[in-house]
């Protein structure tokens, strides 16, 4: 009887091994052969907007600026524009839904004690809700409207500010948290 049980260690000694040596491999192979899942994807197509009204210097500088316009802004795709003369020259939109920033907007009068936020070197003004935002310190004003169901308008604007900064004059005049 105790050669039985010393000729069975061996074996459950493989056993205790070959199990979590078995169980690994098996796991690497199910990952490697698994169908990976598909991403989702962004709906790209064109954006319909409404170009504003611009006179010839603000088509000049709008058009610098969505010329040199990224190609991502907040983890966002850029995506072509429609919308009649000048769109594409003057508006830009990002991700699915669309963040739309237009340049040539109607400036924003802020009080000078209105909370201003100073993004790469951009000053913006925000609505209550956050979702529209306005330069204040740029010859020409751009603004962005920014679904509710991006978390993070920011980032949006972090990106864009590079730009916009580099591509548009700052304004003679900035309400004073702009400074």
């Amino acid at each position: 009887m105790g050669s039985e049980k010393k000729s069975r260690l061996p074996a459950v000694v493989a056993t205790v091994v070959a199990l979590p040596v078995a169980v690994v491999a098996g796991v690497l192979v199910f990952n490697a052969i698994a169908p990976e899942a598909e991403p989702e994807h962004e709906d790209l197509s064109p954006v319909s907007v409404e170009a504003p009204a611009l006179s010839e210097a603000d088509a000049v500088i709008c058009l610098a600026l969505t010329a040199t316009a990224p190609e991502r802004a907040g983890g966002l795709q850029a995506r072509p524009v429609e919308g009649g003369a000048g769109a594409a020259e003057s508006v830009m939109a990002y991700g699915d839904p669309a963040a739309v920033a237009t340049c040539g907007v109607e400036p924003v009068a802020v009080a000078d004690t209105a909370l201003v936020y100073k993004l790469n070197g951009v000053c913006w003004y925000s609505d209550e809700a956050g979702l529209e935002w306005t330069t204040l310190d740029r010859q020409v004003p751009v603004g962005v409207s920014v679904p509710e169901a991006n978390e993070q308008p920011v980032d949006v604007l972090n990106d864009l500010s590079t730009v916009i900064a580099a591509k548009i004059p700052a304004a003679a005049e900035a309400p004073t948290g702009c400074a």
